[in-house]
């Protein structure tokens, strides 16, 4: 009787996981910029992305498991004390997933989240 009420406890477990993150099949390969710039009134790590004329930038942040390959390349991302514009190349897949950057006087933004496939430094 225990070992039944212990499986149903890890059924209803299971049902309840919150991953319900939806990603896009269609793969971007686009340049990009990192940005940090919280220390003068930006907003802290995320990605710019410029559409073909430069006329508008899109901001993005990365998944949750996608920032391991980010801080892999840029091994400041994330941290405060950084002031960076990388330059980079990436493939990413969009998500459904929104999240929360800080910017400049407390002001948080609301950013959609990007899977990053691969990431590469551009010089």
């Amino acid at each position: 009787m225990k070992s039944i009420i212990v499986l149903l406890g890890l059924l209803v477990w299971a049902g309840c996981d919150k991953s319900d993150i939806e990603i896009s099949s269609e793969v971007v390969d686009t340049p990009a910029r990192i940005v940090s710039n919280l220390a003068v009134d930006g907003c802290e790590w995320h990605f710019e992305i410029a559409n073909a004329d430069s006329s508008t930038i899109t901001t993005y942040v990365p998944t949750v498991s996608s920032e391991p390959k980010v801080k892999t390349l840029v091994p400041k991302y994330g941290t405060e004390d950084a002031y960076s514009f990388i330059d980079v190349n990436i493939k990413y897949r969009l998500t459904n997933q929104k999240r929360t950057i800080t910017c400049g006087f407390g002001h948080k933004s609301e950013v959609t989240a990007i899977e990053i496939d691969e990431i590469q430094r551009l010089e």
